[in-house]
């Protein structure tokens, strides 16, 4: 099973990446009005930013894995996810959308961005222990 989700094809990886991207992007940058009125027990908020980003981190790192030949680097892929959601708290701040920049969510958003990371290396590990 873990075989199987490491050798789709990278056109195929790098797809689902950005779909992904794209979705956290417009969850980010849409007004408050058009977002779904859910009541968030206190901190709830941070929990959808930390798995948020764990995906966006974890398929930005899948999606540029070459089986193996080239590495992605990690500390580069954790700076721009990270550099990412900064970007999306400075994007909401300047916006006249009802959402304003949070300190808090860009470290939830590094939370989870770290997470993501230690994810894929952990999968990847148990991948290449499997493959031996």
């Amino acid at each position: 099973m873990l075989k199987r989700f490491f050798n789709h094809r990278p056109w195929i990886r790098i797809i689902i990446m950005l779909v992904y991207l794209v979705i956290v992007t417009l969850l980010s940058l849409l007004p408050t009005s058009d977002l779904p009125n859910i009541p968030f027990i206190n901190g709830q908020d941070k929990a959808v930013h930390i798995t948020m980003y764990l995906g966006l981190s974890f398929l930005a790192s899948w999606s540029l894995d070459t089986h193996g030949k080239r590495k992605p680097s990690i500390p580069l892929m954790l700076l721009g996810v990270a550099g990412w959601g900064v970007l999306m708290e400075v994007l909401q701040h300047l916006m006249t959308s009802g959402r304003g920049l949070e300190f808090m969510d860009m470290i939830a958003n590094l939370v989870g961005a770290t997470a993501g990371m230690f994810l894929y290396i952990y999968l990847e590990k148990l991948r290449n222990a499997a493959s031996r």
